[in-house]
């Protein structure tokens, strides 16, 4: 009993001091957003505790756990959201993260020994996937990137799947400034492109970046629901192949997960809700505040990559160091409590620091910050500057924009 009690004052002092320090904290990781109080309010409910099998299309109440049609809806609920934000005609929510979406993508549609063009992680793609195509015996091509321009190389890349019959193209970006142009990429009848938009979802749902759905190419759109969608940390599948859908509606469930997580799946119904009468305004407000940030970063003397004269087309913004550059801004960021990344890959001439602007464009602040932002993360360089006085100076807000002002708003 003692030991509980220890235990339990210890975790407190960790909680006080955690909660302090985020209040001085300034985000500007690219990975990570704000819930709002209105999107929480379904993690405390009773959805967690409820059981439902197989998916919005192969749902029935014959064999399934007894109350599971009032979370159907739920399940059909997130399908008429996506459709509207997405232009989705399939939706699917049960995944538990944006690598559980993947894997469960794979697992669901591919073959050992099937062929998969990958976006390697020198040229920004996320570095799991290439441990979990290779545990799965998947053969993996390297996708062709024109790194001069930070998009792909849809030449290469279609004469590559047909000399090689590659039936699956996996596009993950990590690093992202500009997304693919989808009039640009031509894929064979039977390749199907899988797209991790993992960190665009948000910007794809606010209308302000090309959406795969809305061109003819055979796609499968996915990811975490966590990052400039700021929702739980969930992950979302969604497609407009009738054949595709069927494959993941009958296999993820309940072949290779049995227990969605409930009150992530309603939180992230609530994040959508928020996005139908708020996205546009926020999305416009992250890719805003990322080019404004880049513009800025420059005048400064740091390196940021342009794109004809802009910085970025994101919520990202790349810097470009030199190693010990590199090391000392994210040392630095570190003691001071600024959140970012350092990068260490081709894309950003091997050495950088990568920059997001999702999480303070949702925060209600009383006036443009992006200068005084722009000053703090220069003054990461030198390690003599009072870079937690500029922090206070700026007066990070705590309240929320692009939200219900309350839980009980009338919808």
């Amino acid at each position: 009993m003692l030991n509980t009690v220890l235990n339990y004052v210890k975790f407190k002092k960790n909680e006080e001091d955690y909660l302090a320090k985020k209040r001085l904290t300034l985000p500007l990781c690219a990975a990570e957003n704000r819930m709002s109080p209105f999107a929480k309010v379904p993690l405390q409910q009773d959805y967690q505790e409820r059981y439902i099998m197989n998916g919005v299309n192969s749902f029935s109440s014959e064999d399934n756990f007894i109350g599971s049609e009032h979370l159907y809806e739920i399940y059909q609920l997130i399908s008429t959201q996506c459709s509207k934000l997405f232009s989705s005609k399939y939706a699917d929510a049960r995944t538990l993260s944006g690598m559980n979406c993947v894997t469960s993508i794979l697992m669901s549609l591919t073959n050992i020994g099937d062929k998969i063009m990958l976006s390697t992680s020198s040229s920004g793609g996320h570095p799991s996937m290439e441990h979990v195509c290779k545990r799965l015996g998947l053969e993996i091509i390297d996708m062709p990137y024109n790194y001069e321009e930070f998009d792909l190389d849809y030449e290469k890349i279609y004469n590559t799947l047909i000399e090689e019959d590659i039936k699956y193209l996996l596009y993950a970006p990590s690093d992202i400034i500009k997304v693919p142009n989808y009039d640009k990429l031509k894929l064979p009848s039977d390749t199907l492109f899988l797209y991790d938009a993992s960190q665009t979802l948000g910007l794809i749902a606010g209308k302000q970046v090309a959406n795969p759905l809305e061109n003819p190419i055979n796609c499968v759109l996915f990811g975490g629901t966590h990052k400039t969608l700021p929702g739980p940390a969930n992950g979302l599948i969604m497609t407009n192949n009738e054949e595709i859908a069927k494959k993941l509606d009958d296999n993820i469930s309940p072949k290779y997960l049995r227990n969605t997580q409930m009150h992530q799946v309603v939180s992230l119904l609530y994040t959508l809700f928020e996005m139908e009468i708020f996205g546009e305004e926020y999305a416009k407000k992250t890719i805003e505040y990322s080019k404004e940030l880049g513009i800025a970063l420059a005048e400064y003397g740091l390196d940021i990559p342009h794109l004809n004269k802009i910085p970025t087309n994101t919520h990202q913004v790349f810097i470009r160091t030199s190693k010990d550059a590199m090391n000392t801004i994210f040392s630095n960021a570190f003691k001071n409590n600024v959140t970012l990344n350092k990068k260490n890959k081709k894309l950003f001439n091997e050495y950088g620091i990568r920059l997001g602007t999702q999480e303070i464009a949702r925060l209600a602040w009383q006036e443009g910050p992006i200068d005084q932002i722009a000053k703090i993360v220069h003054s990461l360089q030198f390690t003599n500057l009072n870079t937690q006085k500029l922090i206070a100076d700026l007066k990070i807000p705590d309240s929320l924009n692009y939200t219900f002002s309350t839980p009980s708003t009338n919808l």
